[in-house]
């Protein structure tokens, strides 16, 4: 009994734990589309009355994963990551849905628009980022070719 109830609390310890993650929706043409998804941000989203900000969130571009390890390699490639191995979002200011921070990819800073909503300890936050901005590379693979916005949708439990 007493495992039961130690297995329990467990489960629902981790079921109450936030997931922290970076979801990227890379469309395709002529058609199709594939998420890249990151559980390794790091950083603090802090929350001062309605209002939240943060200094620095980094994740490492090979921790995104797209369920096929040939794309996961192509997809590094594409973002430079022997050189450029950091996706940095910072100076993060946002209240009443909208916010600003600073994107940097490829060694690139452009200030980006947010949208968000809070639900629960969480921030699930949208934007959309440009390739074209970030002087990444054109993508044409056996015929098929990467859209140049690409929208990023990001999960982070708050302080």
């Amino acid at each position: 009994m007493k495992k039961l109830v130690t297995l329990s609390l467990l489960v629902f310890s981790t079921l109450a734990m936030a997931e922290n993650k970076i979801v990227l929706e890379v469309g395709l043409f002529p058609a199709g589309s594939f998420q890249a998804t990151s559980l390794k941000p790091k950083g603090a989203l802090k929350k001062n009355g309605n209002s939240f900000s943060a200094d620095k969130i980094i994740v490492s571009v090979e921790s995104f994963k797209t369920g096929i390890d040939l794309r996961d390699e192509h997809f590094w490639k594409h973002l430079k990551s022997s050189t450029q191995p950091k996706i940095t979002l910072s100076d993060l200011k946002a209240q009443g849905g909208k916010g600003v921070a600073t994107l940097e990819v490829n060694g690139v800073k452009k200030l980006i628009n947010i949208t968000y909503k809070e639900v629960g300890k969480e921030v699930h936050a949208n934007f959309v980022a440009k390739n074209s901005d970030f002087k990444l590379p054109k993508v044409d693979y056996l015929g098929v070719g990467v859209s140049n916005d690409v929208n990023i949708n990001v999960v982070l439990e708050y302080n």
